[in-house]
C-alpha cells in the first residue's frame, strides 16, 4: 500500500487529544504513539488482522481517559487509511468503534468526534447510504467548528452530500466554503484541496458547465501531482471523471489515455478487488471500443467479469450513460 506520506501525518494525531478535554500526559502521548506507529505500518504491509491484535492487546490495559482517547483516535487513523484506499466497508466499521469508544469521554458535540464521525459520513456516502451519510452529516453540524480545518470537514461534507442528493444548487457555495477553508487553514495546495476540485468538477460536469469543470480538473490534477500528501486513488478518481468530460466533448482519445492511466495506477496499488476498480475498467472498455479497439476491450471486458459483476456505489461516475448523448469523435489535441 502507497500514501506513506499520508501515514507519517496520521501518526501526530494521537500526541493530543483535538477536544475539550484534558490532554494525555507525556508518558501516555510517548506510548500512543508508538502503538499507532505499530498499527500503521501493519495496515501498510497488508497486515490488517495483525494491526487489529495490537490494538485489541493493548486496548486490555487502557482504562483512564487520556488512554480512551489514545485507542480511539488509532481506530480514527485505521478507519482513514481505509478510506484513502477505497476498502469503505472497512472504513466505516473503524470509524464507528472510534466514536463509541471516544463518547466515553466526551460529549456528543466534542470536537475529539468531528474527524471520526467525517470519515464514517464519508464511508457511508460512498457506499450509497445517503440517509445514513446524512445523519451523521448532523451529528457534525452539532459541533462547535471554529477552525478553518475544523470547518472545512463539515463543508466538504455537507458538499458531497448535497451533490448526491441532486440539490447542486446549493452544494456549489459549499464546495467553495471548503476550498475558502482550507486556503484559511493554509492548506489550499495539498491533496484535500485537489479533492474538493475532483468533487467541484463532477458538480459542474452534472450541470453541463464543461469549461468550469475542465478548469477545476485540471486545477485539482495539477495539486496532486505537485502536493506530496495526496495518494494515488485521488488521481485515479480525477483521471476518471475527467474521462467523462473528455467524453461529453467528443474527445474520445483523451477519454482513452486518462482511463489507461487510471488504471495502471489502480493495478499498481493492488485495486483489483474494489468496485472502483471494475468501474474503471468497465468505463475503459466502452471507450475502447468507440475507439475501435475491440480485441483490447473484450479482455478488458473479461477481466471485470471475473472479477466481479456487481460492483460497489463508491462514487465514481460511470461513462455509459453519457454514449448516446455524445458528439462524434474529435481528433486528440495531444
Amino acid at each position: 500500500m502507497s500514501g506513506k506520506r499520508w501515514l507519517i501525518s496520521v501518526a501526530l494525531t494521537v500526541c493530543h487529544v483535538s477536544g475539550q478535554g484534558s490532554s494525555p500526559n507525556e508518558r501516555i502521548s510517548a506510548r500512543c504513539a508508538e502503538l499507532n506507529q505499530i498499527v500503521i505500518a501493519q495496515i501498510a504491509s497488508g497486515e490488517l488482522s495483525n494491526a487489529e491484535a495490537s490494538l485489541s492487546v493493548a486496548a486490555v490495559g487502557l482504562v483512564t481517559s487520556s488512554e480512551h482517547t489514545c485507542e480511539g483516535l488509532i481506530l480514527s487513523n485505521m478507519a482513514a487509511v481505509m478510506s484513502i484506499t477505497g476498502r469503505f466497508e472497512e472504513a466505516e466499521q473503524f470509524a464507528e468503534r472510534s466514536i463509541r469508544i471516544l463518547a466515553k469521554d466526551y460529549s456528543s458535540n466534542d470536537l475529539a468526534l468531528l474527524r471520526p464521525l467525517h470519515i464514517l459520513a464519508g464511508a457511508q456516502l460512498e457506499q450509497g447510504n445517503i440517509g445514513k451519510a446524512r445523519a451523521t452529516l448532523n451529528r457534525m453540524r452539532s459541533i462547535q467548528s471554529e477552525r478553518p480545518e475544523d470547518r472545512e470537514l463539515v463543508h466538504g461534507m455537507a458538499a458531497a452530500q448535497l451533490q448526491a442528493e441532486g440539490k447542486l444548487t446549493e452544494a456549489e457555495p459549499e464546495y467553495l466554503a471548503t476550498l475558502g477553508a482550507l486556503e484559511e487553514a493554509g492548506q489550499g495546495s495539498g491533496a484535500d484541496a485537489g479533492a474538493v476540485l475532483t468533487g467541484l468538477g463532477s458538480l459542474y460536469i452534472e450541470e453541463r458547465r464543461l469549461d468550469e469543470a475542465r478548469q477545476a480538473l485540471d486545477r485539482g490534477l495539477g495539486i496532486f501531482v505537485r502536493a506530496k500528501d495526496s495518494a494515488p486513488m485521488d488521481r485515479i478518481k480525477l483521471l476518471n471523471l475527467r474521462a467523462v468530460l473528455h467524453v461529453r466533448q467528443g474527445e474520445w482519445l483523451d477519454a482513452e489515455r486518462d482511463l489507461s492511466n487510471a488504471v495502471s495506477m489502480a493495478e499498481r496499488e493492488s485495486q483489483e478487488n474494489s468496485g472502483a476498480f471494475v468501474s474503471l475498467l468497465t468505463n475503459y472498455a466502452r471507450v475502447l471500443r468507440r475507439n475501435h479497439h475491440r480485441r483490447e476491450a473484450r479482455t478488458i471486458e473479461g477481466r471485470a467479469a471475473v472479477l466481479d459483476a456487481k460492483r460497489a456505489k463508491d462514487g465514481v461516475v460511470d461513462v455509459s450513460e453519457l454514449f448516446v448523448k455524445s458528439s462524434q469523435p474529435k481528433t486528440s489535441k495531444h
